[in-house]
């Protein structure tokens, strides 16, 4: 070998190996990232599937504690004697009070609890807000208007000092349901007469005692439902509304929660107590703690009521209120909406959050995806149903989806760094290699051009055990492999034209695979069977495996028998069959189809008894001008439309069990050698129409 092929060899060779280990380095690579992505992503899902399970869970503990309190403070002598004492004194004061006070409570609301509805711009009137019965303006005047504490301290007051029977009740029960409050995690504790429905008393002294929980200012609002709900309760369930707007708590955002106050048998009265949403956004957040639940500096857990909007509060409020009303602003153009946000100071039954995830808890169903969340951020998300009765909540936990893949781009990013270090690495080991095989090769070379034009059954020398003959047994193993993947195309082929073959004729694979979108034959006349198969077990349950193998076999059967007949499939399901002869063909090719139908029902017959099953066949036929098709592009299906395939099924649908059932179309032509009775008037068939039953040829 000259010189000058040695360094053609050398260069050949170097560009070769480094070629080789370039390649399989980022193939490898590449396989490390797409997996790492499919890993890290499952393991997000995961997480969030898991977060979103105990958020649940917690909810739901969460209120059935403080359904349990309300079922235990209903149950209270303490609450049952107050709530008796201070109905009778509240109606005591009917008429007592004196006429004027309405126009003193409707400025006290003014003044301290419509402003922020103001500032919104919604529309509520003071004089709206003012107790009908003048007891309930003279307990609102003792312990409202002339209480020395402010809106927040009202509770404070025992004893107004009026001297009246309601204010020595008052007196007498207030310092204990007040301490029974303060061990629950509620805002305010009512009493509610059953029979009235006035509300007697209220621990926070705000504007909703002394109205009327039917017909009152608060009938529509989270009051007027738990009464509502609690009227048509199980004895002993306690109830719970749907998050509110509630103009007592100066707009906060409020849910209730009711039971029944017995004394004895006789239903004296209802608790009502009232609960902040922060309650809920506590329990969402595990008290701001998203890390400890595992989602990171972007995840977080919220609850979507049925009109889609919040009910707890959003992690970008919580952290930073002036930032989430930007990205409101930004996102939804709507200044008006983000001024009330801030004014009531929380997106609860504000922020409307529209999304994939939102829709499935919301149609009770469970939801793992990637969707665009309520400030237009795409998110992975993980959803569900809350579960709690009487509410439609769902619960949401998402992750931005910038944070989940900052583990894939860091991983990109070393990955980009290592290969930067070894591909020059790689082509100084190639060279070096390259000037250590240099030793005449020309058998091996030309080995390899054969290999390269596809000739993979080329015979290579042996080398020897250094590196050219190593390189000789690279060559053969590559050769084995390109040998193997050709067959693997070969047998891959294979599979595709079976699996075509078992959807359309055979005729018409070629014209498939070759990408025709529409393929439309019409054929003068074709014969079109119909068989039912009955008695064949249901697929569920321990009949599972049966089903399975009995299905199984019959289609072989079925099959076999096809190919010997000339019959091609139309369309089966788990009972039915249709099937077709003649199809570019002279003729029908009646007599084929018979014998394929006879033999076929038979078949059926004799796998049934193998498997210890009664499985019987009936079959249906009809013959004439019929048009056929390929349907579907991503779906494959050979069907056949006219009227003889809707006559086959309608024959067979009458056929008896173990009967071919045809019409004039098919016995006319098979003439004397056949064994076929009329079958004249037979029921849900037209009165002109007769039906031929055929039993098989004569001479069988």
């Amino acid at each position: 070998m000259s010189r000058a092929s040695a360094s053609g060899l050398r260069r050949r060779l170097a560009v070769t190996l480094a070629g080789v280990a370039l390649v399989s380095v980022l193939l490898l690579s590449v396989v490390i990232y797409v997996f790492a992505g499919v890993l890290i992503n499952n393991g997000v899902r995961a997480q969030l599937e898991s977060v979103r399970d105990t958020r649940i869970e917690a909810i739901n503990i969460g209120v059935d504690r403080l359904m349990s309190q309300v079922s235990t403070l209903a149950g209270n002598p303490s609450v049952v004697d107050a709530l008796v004492d201070l109905a009778d004194e509240f109606e005591q004061l009917e008429g007592t009070a004196p006429t004027d006070e309405s126009a003193g409570l409707a400025a006290l609301y003014d003044t301290e609890v419509l402003p922020p509805f103001v500032a919104a711009g919604v529309d509520v009137r003071a004089t709206d807000l003012v107790p009908a019965s003048s007891a309930g303006q003279y307990v609102q005047q003792q312990y409202i208007v002339d209480n020395p504490d402010g809106f927040d301290d009202r509770d404070r007051l025992n004893d107004a000092g009026d001297g009246s029977g309601y204010s020595a009740a008052h007196r007498e029960h207030h310092p204990v349901l007040r301490d029974l409050l303060a061990t629950t995690a509620m805002s305010d504790l009512l009493l509610v007469d059953v029979d009235t429905g006035d509300v007697v008393y209220s621990t926070k002294k705000r504007i909703d005692v002394g109205t009327n929980g039917f017909d009152g200012p608060y009938a529509d609002s989270g009051l007027g439902e738990v009464l509502d709900k609690l009227s048509s309760a199980a004895v002993g369930d306690s109830v719970i509304s749907d998050s509110i707007f509630y103009v007592p708590t100066r707009g906060e955002p409020v849910f209730f929660l009711a039971a029944a106050v017995r004394s004895r048998t006789d239903v004296v009265g209802v608790v009502i107590t009232e609960v902040p949403v922060e309650v809920l956004t506590t329990v969402m957040t595990a008290q701001q703690d998203w890390k400890r639940l595992g989602l990171g500096r972007t995840g977080e857990s919220y609850v979507v009521g049925v009109d889609g909007t919040l009910r707890s509060d959003a992690r970008g409020w919580i952290e930073d209120p002036d930032d989430y009303l930007r990205h409101y602003v930004d996102r939804y153009d709507d200044q008006e909406r983000a001024d009330l946000i801030e004014t009531v100071g929380s997106p609860v039954l504000l922020q409307e959050v529209d999304n994939e995830a939102v829709d499935a808890a919301l149609d009770d169903e469970e939801f793992v995806g990637t969707v665009t969340n309520y400030l237009g951020t795409k998110t992975l998300a993980a959803s569900a149903p809350a579960g709690i009765e009487g509410l439609d909540w769902g619960v949401v936990v998402e992750v931005d989806t910038d944070e989940t893949n900052s583990a894939l781009h860091s991983l990109l990013r070393r990955m980009l760094f290592v290969l930067a270090l070894l591909l020059p690495a790689i082509g100084l080991v190639g060279v070096l290699l390259a000037r250590v095989l240099t030793r005449p090769a020309d058998a091996l070379v030309d080995a390899a051009a054969r290999i390269a034009n596809g000739d993979l059954e080329t015979e290579l020398p042996d080398l020897g055990r250094n590196e050219l003959g190593d390189l000789g047994r690279q060559l053969e193993g590559v050769a084995h492999q390109l040998e193997a993947r050709d067959q693997a195309i070969l047998d891959e082929e294979r599979n595709i034209n079976d699996m075509l073959i078992a959807l359309l004729p055979a005729r018409l694979i070629d014209r498939v695979r070759q990408g025709e979108d529409s393929i439309e034959d019409i054929f003068d006349t074709a014969t079109v069977v119909s068989i039912t198969i009955d008695g064949a077990p249901q697929g569920v349950g321990a009949d599972q495996e049966l089903a399975l193998e009995i299905a199984d076999r019959v289609e072989e059967e079925i099959d076999e028998l096809m190919q010997h007949h000339g019959v091609e499939r139309i369309h089966r399901s788990s009972g039915s069959q249709l099937y077709v002869t003649g199809l570019d063909q002279d003729d029908a090719r009646i007599a084929d189809a018979v014998d394929f139908t006879l033999a076929a029902i038979i078949a059926v017959a004799e796998v049934g008894a193998e498997c210890g099953q009664a499985l019987v066949a009936r079959a249906g036929m009809s013959a004439g001008d019929v048009a056929t098709g390929v349907l579907g592009t991503n779906q494959l299906s050979f069907g056949v439309w006219g009227d003889p395939p809707d006559a086959a099924v309608t024959l067979g649908s009458f056929a008896r069990p173990g009967d071919v059932l045809a019409d004039e179309s098919v016995a006319d032509q098979l003439g004397t050698d056949w064994d076929i009775d009329v079958v004249e008037g037979l029921a849900g068939l037209d009165d002109d129409t007769d039906a031929f039953v055929i039993h098989g040829r004569i001479d069988e």
